[in-house]
């Protein structure tokens, strides 16, 4: 497994933790960034099939005279 994380966040964390510990917890952080892009791709799909969805149901409504 190698050491280069995707998001610079984690990235940091994985640097600040002291140098005899990082490959003790280098598993555990890499799941973790592994498990928070993995629920952002799921909120993105949420969003846009609610929007698509919202889109192929709306119905315009009739102006008042």
């Amino acid at each position: 497994m190698h050491n280069e994380f995707v998001t610079k966040f984690w990235q940091q964390a994985y640097e600040k933790l002291p140098s005899g510990v990082r490959g003790q917890y280098l598993s555990q952080l890499k799941a973790a960034e592994r498990w928070e892009l993995a629920i952002g791709d799921v909120i993105e799909v949420w969003a846009r099939a609610k929007s698509a969805v919202s889109r192929a149901l709306h119905t315009p409504r009739a102006k008042r005279a």
